[in-house]
């Protein structure tokens, strides 16, 4: 099979990987950009388009979505979307925080976006490394792994694990938060 015969197969499923794009909740343009994005990466950088199928006509849809997923997150990053501002986000959509709160209520939320840092003190020394590799650099998940000789599934894991962890202690230290108001 050649690459333009991988596109063609892909380009038959496009309301599908659309479909999946949407799943990440970004807006209808966006969607229609990542999945353009991973015709070219897909046209780019698979070597031998049989490796993507499960069979001669059937996609490895699973192959597609990591793709979209790891399109979606890159794109994050080239933003300056920091893990910070992403738990800002998430904390003012999820529990209704106006951004107009006045100075102490504000000055508390600080102090609970800073627990980020005394939440990393207690991992283990790899944790914390890779979490600050990914956070704090312009690496990619496959540029650390590639540097550092990790499974890019290990380090995919230990982000994800961390990401839950703040966030556990971001909404325990804002219920805890709610009630000193209360």
């Amino acid at each position: 099979m050649t690459k333009n015969e991988l596109l063609d197969k892909l380009a038959e499923k496009y309301d599908d990987w659309w479909n999946m794009a949407k799943s990440f909740k970004v807006s209808d343009d966006e969607a229609s950009d990542l999945v353009q994005e991973m015709f070219i990466r897909i046209y780019d950088y698979v070597k031998d388009p049989k490796k993507i199928f499960y069979n001669e006509n059937e996609v490895n849809t699973f192959y597609i979505y990591i793709t979209l997923r790891n399109l979606y997150y890159s794109t994050l990053k080239n933003n300056k979307l920091t893990f910070v501002e992403e738990v800002k986000d998430f904390m003012l959509k999820e529990f209704e925080i106006p951004n107009y709160l006045e100075a102490t209520k504000k000055e508390h939320l600080e102090k609970v976006f800073n627990n980020v840092d005394s939440v990393m003190d207690t991992w283990y020394w790899y944790d914390r490394k890779m979490f600050e590799l990914y956070y704090r650099t312009d690496m990619s998940m496959r540029d650390i792994s590639s540097e550092t000789k990790i499974t890019l599934s290990s380090i995919f894991n230990t982000l994800s694990n961390a990401k839950k962890e703040i966030r556990k202690k971001l909404e325990e230290a804002y219920e805890e938060y709610k009630r000193t108001k209360e």
